[in-house]
Protein backbone atom coordinates (compact mmCIF):
# COMPACT_ATOMS: atom_id res chain seq x y z
CA UNK A 1 0.00 0.00 0.00
CA UNK A 2 2.84 2.42 0.86
CA UNK A 3 4.50 1.89 -2.53
CA UNK A 4 1.20 2.40 -4.37
CA UNK A 5 0.66 5.73 -2.56
CA UNK A 6 4.17 6.78 -3.46
CA UNK A 7 3.64 5.84 -7.10
CA UNK A 8 0.38 7.80 -7.22
CA UNK A 9 2.10 10.82 -5.73
CA UNK A 10 4.91 10.57 -8.27
CA UNK A 11 2.39 10.17 -11.09
CA UNK A 12 0.55 13.33 -10.08
CA UNK A 13 3.84 15.20 -9.91
CA UNK A 14 4.84 13.94 -13.32
CA UNK A 15 1.48 14.89 -14.83
CA UNK A 16 1.86 18.37 -13.39
CA UNK A 17 5.30 18.78 -14.93
CA UNK A 18 4.29 17.27 -18.28
CA UNK A 19 1.05 19.23 -18.62
CA UNK A 20 2.76 21.62 -21.03
CA UNK A 21 6.03 23.37 -21.55
CA UNK A 22 4.47 26.71 -20.57
CA UNK A 23 2.95 25.39 -17.35
CA UNK A 24 5.32 25.34 -14.40
CA UNK A 25 4.98 23.01 -11.44
CA UNK A 26 3.58 24.96 -8.54
CA UNK A 27 3.51 24.09 -4.87
CA UNK A 28 0.14 23.34 -3.34
CA UNK A 29 -1.84 26.43 -2.33
CA UNK A 30 -1.67 27.18 1.42
CA UNK A 31 -4.58 25.77 3.38
CA UNK A 32 -5.80 29.06 4.83
CA UNK A 33 -9.08 27.41 5.75
CA UNK A 34 -7.29 24.87 7.94
CA UNK A 35 -6.89 26.79 11.20
CA UNK A 36 -10.28 28.48 10.86
CA UNK A 37 -12.69 25.59 10.34
CA UNK A 38 -12.11 23.96 13.77
CA UNK A 39 -12.80 27.30 15.47
CA UNK A 40 -16.04 27.70 13.51
CA UNK A 41 -17.07 24.16 14.42
CA UNK A 42 -16.33 24.85 18.09
CA UNK A 43 -18.37 28.06 18.03
CA UNK A 44 -15.38 30.25 18.91
CA UNK A 45 -15.27 32.09 15.59
CA UNK A 46 -17.56 33.47 12.96
CA UNK A 47 -16.82 36.44 10.78
CA UNK A 48 -14.65 37.34 7.80
CA UNK A 49 -10.94 36.98 7.04
CA UNK A 50 -8.58 38.27 4.36
CA UNK A 51 -4.87 37.92 3.64
CA UNK A 52 -3.04 39.73 0.83
CA UNK A 53 0.44 40.37 -0.46
CA UNK A 54 0.93 43.70 -2.17
CA UNK A 55 -1.80 44.12 -4.77
CA UNK A 56 -2.87 40.46 -4.66
CA UNK A 57 -5.59 39.09 -2.40
CA UNK A 58 -4.42 35.59 -1.51
CA UNK A 59 -7.48 34.49 0.44
CA UNK A 60 -10.76 35.94 1.62
CA UNK A 61 -13.73 34.12 3.09
CA UNK A 62 -16.66 34.61 5.45
CA UNK A 63 -17.86 32.12 8.07
CA UNK A 64 -20.94 31.67 10.19
CA UNK A 65 -23.90 34.02 10.45
CA UNK A 66 -24.34 37.76 10.20
CA UNK A 67 -27.74 37.31 11.87
CA UNK A 68 -28.43 34.06 13.68
CA UNK A 69 -32.12 34.77 14.22
CA UNK A 70 -32.72 35.23 10.50
CA UNK A 71 -30.13 32.66 9.47
CA UNK A 72 -28.31 35.21 7.30
CA UNK A 73 -24.75 34.11 6.47
CA UNK A 74 -21.71 36.34 6.89
CA UNK A 75 -20.20 37.71 3.69
CA UNK A 76 -16.96 39.46 2.77
CA UNK A 77 -18.97 42.69 2.45
CA UNK A 78 -20.27 42.51 6.01
CA UNK A 79 -19.76 45.61 8.14
CA UNK A 80 -18.38 44.75 11.57
CA UNK A 81 -17.74 46.99 14.55
CA UNK A 82 -13.95 47.05 14.80
CA UNK A 83 -13.41 48.26 18.37
CA UNK A 84 -9.92 49.58 19.04
CA UNK A 85 -8.81 49.27 15.44
CA UNK A 86 -10.55 52.66 15.38
CA UNK A 87 -7.62 54.18 17.28
CA UNK A 88 -5.33 54.26 14.24
CA UNK A 89 -7.96 56.32 12.42
CA UNK A 90 -8.21 58.75 15.34
CA UNK A 91 -4.42 58.98 15.44
CA UNK A 92 -4.39 59.74 11.71
CA UNK A 93 -6.94 62.54 12.12
CA UNK A 94 -4.68 64.05 14.79
CA UNK A 95 -1.61 63.74 12.54
CA UNK A 96 -3.42 65.43 9.68
CA UNK A 97 -4.08 68.41 11.96
CA UNK A 98 -0.39 68.37 12.87
CA UNK A 99 0.41 68.29 9.16
CA UNK A 100 -1.84 71.33 8.75
CA UNK A 101 0.18 73.08 11.52
CA UNK A 102 -2.95 73.31 13.66
CA UNK A 103 -1.78 70.88 16.35
CA UNK A 104 1.69 70.42 17.85
CA UNK A 105 2.28 66.86 19.02
CA UNK A 106 4.66 67.88 21.82
CA UNK A 107 2.46 70.68 23.13
CA UNK A 108 0.29 70.42 26.24
CA UNK A 109 -3.25 69.24 25.62
CA UNK A 110 -4.46 72.16 27.72
CA UNK A 111 -3.96 74.23 24.55
CA UNK A 112 -6.61 72.16 22.76
CA UNK A 113 -8.99 70.83 25.42
CA UNK A 114 -11.44 73.45 26.76
CA UNK A 115 -11.54 73.71 30.58
CA UNK A 116 -8.67 71.23 31.00
CA UNK A 117 -7.59 70.83 34.65
CA UNK A 118 -4.15 72.05 35.80
CA UNK A 119 -3.08 68.43 36.35
CA UNK A 120 -3.13 67.92 32.57
CA UNK A 121 -0.60 70.70 31.91
CA UNK A 122 2.34 68.24 31.52
CA UNK A 123 0.30 65.92 29.26
CA UNK A 124 1.08 66.36 25.56
CA UNK A 125 -0.76 65.18 22.46
CA UNK A 126 2.06 62.66 21.97
CA UNK A 127 1.33 61.23 25.42
CA UNK A 128 -2.33 60.67 24.51
CA UNK A 129 -1.37 58.95 21.26
CA UNK A 130 1.08 56.57 22.96
CA UNK A 131 -0.94 55.78 26.12
CA UNK A 132 1.73 57.45 28.25
CA UNK A 133 -0.41 60.28 29.66
CA UNK A 134 -1.31 58.75 33.02
CA UNK A 135 -4.97 59.72 32.55
CA UNK A 136 -7.18 56.91 33.96
CA UNK A 137 -9.09 54.70 31.53
CA UNK A 138 -12.81 55.29 32.07
CA UNK A 139 -13.63 51.85 30.64
CA UNK A 140 -12.25 50.40 33.86
CA UNK A 141 -14.54 52.41 36.12
CA UNK A 142 -16.98 50.45 38.28
CA UNK A 143 -19.99 52.19 36.73
CA UNK A 144 -19.04 51.63 33.08
CA UNK A 145 -21.31 48.60 32.58
CA UNK A 146 -24.33 50.44 33.97
CA UNK A 147 -23.67 53.61 31.94
CA UNK A 148 -22.56 52.19 28.59
CA UNK A 149 -26.15 52.02 27.32
CA UNK A 150 -26.71 55.76 27.74
CA UNK A 151 -25.85 58.51 25.25
CA UNK A 152 -22.50 60.01 26.25
CA UNK A 153 -21.40 63.10 24.30
CA UNK A 154 -17.68 63.85 24.43
CA UNK A 155 -17.89 66.63 27.07
CA UNK A 156 -20.00 64.43 29.36
CA UNK A 157 -17.60 61.48 29.10
CA UNK A 158 -14.58 63.72 29.75
CA UNK A 159 -16.22 64.96 32.98
CA UNK A 160 -16.11 61.41 34.30
CA UNK A 161 -12.30 61.42 34.55
CA UNK A 162 -11.41 65.12 34.32
CA UNK A 163 -10.77 65.68 38.03
CA UNK A 164 -9.10 62.36 38.84
CA UNK A 165 -5.36 62.31 39.62
CA UNK A 166 -2.92 61.04 37.01
CA UNK A 167 -1.85 57.44 37.54
CA UNK A 168 1.80 58.28 36.81
CA UNK A 169 3.90 61.18 35.60
CA UNK A 170 3.32 61.65 31.83
CA UNK A 171 5.96 59.99 29.67
CA UNK A 172 7.40 57.81 32.45
CA UNK A 173 5.23 54.73 31.89
CA UNK A 174 2.62 53.32 29.55
CA UNK A 175 -0.90 52.18 30.41
CA UNK A 176 -3.66 51.61 27.88
CA UNK A 177 -6.28 54.34 28.19
CA UNK A 178 -9.37 54.81 26.08
CA UNK A 179 -9.74 58.17 27.82
CA UNK A 180 -6.72 59.42 25.86
CA UNK A 181 -8.25 58.57 22.50
CA UNK A 182 -11.58 60.07 23.46
CA UNK A 183 -9.65 63.27 24.28
CA UNK A 184 -7.96 63.08 20.87
CA UNK A 185 -11.39 62.98 19.21
CA UNK A 186 -12.34 66.02 21.30
CA UNK A 187 -9.17 67.80 20.14
CA UNK A 188 -10.04 67.01 16.51
CA UNK A 189 -13.48 68.54 17.00
CA UNK A 190 -12.20 71.61 18.85
CA UNK A 191 -9.40 72.41 16.40
CA UNK A 192 -11.30 71.63 13.18
CA UNK A 193 -14.65 73.08 14.35
CA UNK A 194 -16.31 69.94 12.91
CA UNK A 195 -17.81 66.80 14.41
CA UNK A 196 -15.23 64.03 14.64
CA UNK A 197 -17.23 61.87 12.21
CA UNK A 198 -17.31 64.67 9.62
CA UNK A 199 -13.57 65.35 9.82
CA UNK A 200 -12.82 61.63 9.57
CA UNK A 201 -15.05 61.28 6.52
CA UNK A 202 -13.68 64.31 4.66
CA UNK A 203 -9.98 63.95 5.47
CA UNK A 204 -9.49 60.17 5.72
CA UNK A 205 -12.29 57.91 4.53
CA UNK A 206 -13.23 59.67 1.29
CA UNK A 207 -9.65 60.40 0.12
CA UNK A 208 -8.60 56.78 0.69
CA UNK A 209 -11.80 55.39 -0.85
CA UNK A 210 -13.16 53.67 2.25
CA UNK A 211 -16.84 53.66 1.35
CA UNK A 212 -17.62 50.78 3.74
CA UNK A 213 -16.09 52.36 6.86
CA UNK A 214 -17.55 54.94 9.21
CA UNK A 215 -18.57 55.98 12.70
CA UNK A 216 -21.33 53.68 13.87
CA UNK A 217 -24.55 54.71 15.57
CA UNK A 218 -27.48 52.59 16.67
CA UNK A 219 -29.88 54.73 14.68
CA UNK A 220 -28.10 54.41 11.32
CA UNK A 221 -29.57 52.04 8.72
CA UNK A 222 -26.40 50.31 7.58
CA UNK A 223 -26.40 48.04 4.53
CA UNK A 224 -24.76 44.69 5.34
CA UNK A 225 -24.59 45.44 9.06
CA UNK A 226 -23.43 42.39 11.02
CA UNK A 227 -24.94 41.64 14.41
CA UNK A 228 -22.72 40.89 17.40
CA UNK A 229 -22.92 37.89 19.73
CA UNK A 230 -21.49 36.78 23.04
CA UNK A 231 -20.69 33.24 24.14
CA UNK A 232 -22.58 32.20 27.24
CA UNK A 233 -22.50 28.90 29.08
CA UNK A 234 -25.66 27.88 27.22
CA UNK A 235 -24.27 28.95 23.83
CA UNK A 236 -24.34 32.11 21.73
CA UNK A 237 -26.63 34.96 22.63
CA UNK A 238 -27.14 38.58 21.59
CA UNK A 239 -24.39 40.87 22.85
CA UNK A 240 -25.12 43.65 25.33
CA UNK A 241 -26.31 46.94 23.89
CA UNK A 242 -23.79 49.80 23.96
CA UNK A 243 -24.40 53.39 22.90
CA UNK A 244 -21.56 53.98 20.46
CA UNK A 245 -21.12 57.61 21.52
CA UNK A 246 -19.24 56.38 24.58
CA UNK A 247 -16.64 54.78 22.29
CA UNK A 248 -15.91 57.92 20.22
CA UNK A 249 -12.25 58.10 19.26
CA UNK A 250 -11.31 54.78 20.82
CA UNK A 251 -13.66 52.22 19.30
CA UNK A 252 -16.62 53.69 17.44
CA UNK A 253 -15.97 52.59 13.84
CA UNK A 254 -17.31 49.83 11.62
CA UNK A 255 -15.55 48.45 8.55
CA UNK A 256 -15.05 45.45 6.25
CA UNK A 257 -11.98 43.27 5.70
CA UNK A 258 -11.57 44.70 2.20
CA UNK A 259 -11.74 48.31 3.39
CA UNK A 260 -9.25 47.56 6.16
CA UNK A 261 -6.83 46.12 3.61
CA UNK A 262 -7.28 49.19 1.42
CA UNK A 263 -6.66 51.41 4.42
CA UNK A 264 -3.56 49.53 5.55
CA UNK A 265 -1.96 49.71 2.11
CA UNK A 266 -2.65 53.44 1.83
CA UNK A 267 -1.29 54.20 5.29
CA UNK A 268 1.90 52.16 5.00
CA UNK A 269 2.59 53.19 1.40
CA UNK A 270 2.76 56.84 2.44
CA UNK A 271 -0.50 57.99 0.89
CA UNK A 272 -2.14 59.33 4.05
CA UNK A 273 0.31 61.34 6.17
CA UNK A 274 3.78 62.75 5.53
CA UNK A 275 6.87 60.55 5.86
CA UNK A 276 7.99 62.33 9.04
CA UNK A 277 4.63 61.91 10.73
CA UNK A 278 4.36 58.29 9.61
CA UNK A 279 7.77 57.70 11.16
CA UNK A 280 6.54 59.06 14.47
CA UNK A 281 3.33 57.04 14.20
CA UNK A 282 5.25 53.78 13.78
CA UNK A 283 7.99 54.40 16.35
CA UNK A 284 7.28 52.23 19.41
CA UNK A 285 7.34 53.66 22.93
CA UNK A 286 6.26 51.80 26.07
CA UNK A 287 4.89 48.31 25.42
CA UNK A 288 5.73 48.57 21.69
CA UNK A 289 2.97 51.15 21.18
CA UNK A 290 3.17 53.89 18.56
CA UNK A 291 0.21 56.03 17.53
CA UNK A 292 -2.84 53.74 17.45
CA UNK A 293 -0.57 50.86 16.41
CA UNK A 294 1.57 48.19 18.02
CA UNK A 295 4.97 47.73 16.39
CA UNK A 296 7.19 44.67 16.78
CA UNK A 297 10.41 43.74 15.04
CA UNK A 298 10.97 40.59 13.03
CA UNK A 299 13.91 39.47 10.93
CA UNK A 300 14.22 41.96 8.08
CA UNK A 301 11.14 44.00 8.91
CA UNK A 302 8.36 44.93 11.29
CA UNK A 303 4.96 43.59 12.29
CA UNK A 304 2.54 46.51 12.67
CA UNK A 305 -0.97 45.88 13.91
CA UNK A 306 -3.70 46.27 16.50
CA UNK A 307 -6.54 44.29 17.96
CA UNK A 308 -10.02 45.34 18.94
CA UNK A 309 -12.89 44.09 21.02
CA UNK A 310 -16.25 45.30 22.20
CA UNK A 311 -19.70 43.95 22.93
CA UNK A 312 -20.26 41.17 20.37
CA UNK A 313 -17.19 41.85 18.22
CA UNK A 314 -13.48 41.05 18.07
CA UNK A 315 -10.94 42.07 15.46
CA UNK A 316 -7.30 42.14 14.47
CA UNK A 317 -5.48 43.89 11.63
CA UNK A 318 -1.82 43.34 10.84
CA UNK A 319 0.76 44.43 8.28
CA UNK A 320 4.17 42.77 7.85
CA UNK A 321 6.15 45.37 5.99
CA UNK A 322 8.98 43.09 4.89
CA UNK A 323 6.83 41.41 2.25
CA UNK A 324 3.77 43.71 2.29
CA UNK A 325 1.50 41.09 3.87
CA UNK A 326 -1.83 42.31 5.21
CA UNK A 327 -4.01 40.06 7.36
CA UNK A 328 -7.44 41.08 8.63
CA UNK A 329 -9.79 39.10 10.86
CA UNK A 330 -13.19 40.44 11.90
CA UNK A 331 -15.43 38.40 14.21
CA UNK A 332 -19.01 39.03 15.26
CA UNK A 333 -18.59 37.07 18.45
CA UNK A 334 -16.48 37.91 21.49
CA UNK A 335 -13.44 35.68 21.09
CA UNK A 336 -9.72 35.65 21.82
CA UNK A 337 -8.63 33.93 18.59
CA UNK A 338 -8.40 36.87 16.17
CA UNK A 339 -4.79 37.73 17.00
CA UNK A 340 -3.74 34.13 16.62
CA UNK A 341 -5.54 33.85 13.29
CA UNK A 342 -3.85 36.88 11.69
CA UNK A 343 -0.47 35.41 12.57
CA UNK A 344 -1.44 32.00 11.20
CA UNK A 345 -2.72 33.51 7.96
CA UNK A 346 0.48 35.52 7.50
CA UNK A 347 2.64 32.46 8.25
CA UNK A 348 0.70 30.41 5.72
CA UNK A 349 1.17 33.11 3.11
CA UNK A 350 4.91 32.80 3.72
CA UNK A 351 4.80 29.07 3.20
CA UNK A 352 4.50 28.00 6.80
CA UNK A 353 2.39 25.12 8.02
Amino acid sequence: MGNMVGQLSLTRRALCCLAGASVACRAAEPNYDGPIRPLVAAGTFMGAVLVSRGDDILFERAYGSADLEWNVPNTIDGKFRIGSLSKQFTATCTLLLAQDKKVELDRSITSYVPDAPPAWKPVTVHHLLTHTSGIPDFLGFADFQSRKTLPSPLPDTILRFRDLPLEFSPGTDGRYSNSGYLLLASIVEHVSSEPFSTFLLKRVLEPVGLSDTGVDTHRALLLHRVRGYTRFRQGLGNADYIDMSIATGGGSLYSTVRDLRRWTLALHQGRVVSADLYRRMTTPTFHNYGYGLEIRSESGGRIIGHGGGMEGFSSFLQCRDKDHLVSAVLANVNTDVTGRLVNQLADLARGGA
